[in-house]
């Protein structure tokens, strides 16, 4: 099968003659239509984010294709049969003609999208459905900031946040365009560009001083002051990344902390145990496959690479051009 493989310089290559990986009773051996490219796959190929102990160390965490084989206790299991359009959330392997799964994190592909298109909902949706309903305890009527507003599970974020009834919903992006493509997602999105503007002072601002419910935070370090002045009295901030850095210049201000009672959850997904992926998973296709079917909730896609281009996808996605989901088709 082809696969892309890497180097110590974190060169990528594709290779036509990998071998095609056997499965378990309990996986499922996707055919690859499309995979996913996340900002963790370029931390991958650098050193600094080795897969889970156990899974593949081919690139990619998310995959859409077809059924090709399953094992006895995952048919038995999921229902799932040879042929079945699925996407899929992996710890590994992904950047490949064939892909193994568990059967627990193997989604049926909802109706009305396309099976390559869906290669843009498993790591996209997860994250961003854990963090706002999982850590954040997103209720109906919450405010939220979510920084990296154009990024791929910064537009899932969006588009949950506003099917759930948040009342308020403010992201960050660097760029006017940016912002006018999430503005095309979801109408009454208040938009921030964060190279022009202080997005502390405009959500006081806007928000009466109160600040918001709910911060999804994939910068870290550098927006660590700006957070703390942003987030409302009994807030929660999320931390999904850290783009801006791991130690603050500030400080760790404990008194904001405390004063307003603010929870800060750490979360990150792949490297969570089966389980975990396994209840998140079941969850998500009872609450929000529904939603896709319904056009509520749909994959935001940004461009087709095509295998042999995978070295430009990533640079696309290291210069931060990308609004959505950045699929490698096969």
């Amino acid at each position: 099968m082809k696969a892309i493989l890497y180097d110590d310089s974190g060169a990528l290559r594709l290779v036509a003659d990998v071998e095609v990986p056997s499965i378990s009773p309990e996986q499922v051996l996707v055919k690859v239509v499309a995979a996913g490219v996340n900002r963790l796959d370029l931390l991958q190929k650098a050193g600094r984010y080795p897969p889970p102990p156990g899974d593949s160390t081919i690139l990619g965490v998310e995959v859409s294709g077809s059924v090709q084989d399953i094992g006895g206790k995952a048919a038995a299991a999921s229902g799932l049969q040879v042929g079945d359009s699925v996407c899929a959330l992996v710890g590994g392997g992904g950047y490949a003609g064939y892909c193994v799964v568990p059967w627990q994190t193997t989604v049926r592909v909802p109706a009305g999208i396309s099976v390559t298109d869906a290669a843009a909902i498993p790591e996209a949706y997860l994250t961003a459905y854990s963090a706002l309903m999982w850590s954040a305890r997103m209720k109906p009527g919450d405010s939220i900031l979510i920084h990296a507003g154009a990024s791929g599970v910064g537009t899932a974020a969006i588009l949950i946040a506003k099917a759930f009834g948040s009342s308020q919903v403010f992201i960050t992006a660097g760029s006017d365009a940016k912002l006018a493509a999430c503005s095309t997602l979801a109408g009454g999105l208040h938009c921030i560009n964060y190279k022009e503007k202080n997005f502390a002072d405009e959500i006081l601002k806007a928000t009466d001083g109160r600040g918001v419910d709910i911060i999804l935070d994939f910068i870290g370090a550098s927006y660590w002051e700006k957070n703390l002045l942003s987030v409302a009295l009994d807030g929660r901030i999320v931390l999904l990344g850290l783009l801006g850095g791991l130690v603050t210049d500030c400080g760790l201000d404990m008194g904001t902390l405390l004063r307003k009672r603010v929870s800060v959850v750490a979360s990150t997904l792949r490297s969570r145990p089966l389980p975990y992926k396994a209840e998140l998973c079941k969850e998500f296709m009872e609450k929000m496959l529904p939603l896709f079917t319904s056009g509520t909730l749909k994959p935001v896609v940004d461009k087709l690479f095509p295998i042999e281009e995978a070295e430009a996808a990533h640079e696309r996605m290291k210069i931060n051009q990308n609004v959505g989901k950045i699929l490698l088709t096969f």
